[in-house]
């Protein structure tokens, strides 16, 4: 995503009310596989992407996503 979502999981505030520790086993778990975090907003449509705050905070520990950013690679779709 172009930007951050109202409701990303990355804002401050816990605004999807996920449990304690619930967004860093996530991001954990994303960076281990070498992959990462779905938009929740997207999730039910034809075209998913990227969540935006994941990006942010860890695209630098995923190959792929270094690589991706390095060739130009990366399509933005707009903010939801």
């Amino acid at each position: 995503m172009a930007e951050r979502c109202a409701t990303c999981i990355f804002r401050p505030g816990n605004l999807m009310r996920l449990d304690r520790g619930r967004v860093a086993d996530m991001a954990a778990t994303a960076v281990q596989r070498e992959s990462v975090i779905v938009c929740h907003a997207t999730l039910n449509s034809d075209a998913n992407a990227a969540c935006r705050g994941y990006w942010d905070g860890y695209r630098w520990r995923v190959q792929a996503l270094q690589l991706a950013e390095r060739l130009n690679a990366v399509a933005w779709q707009g903010t939801l």
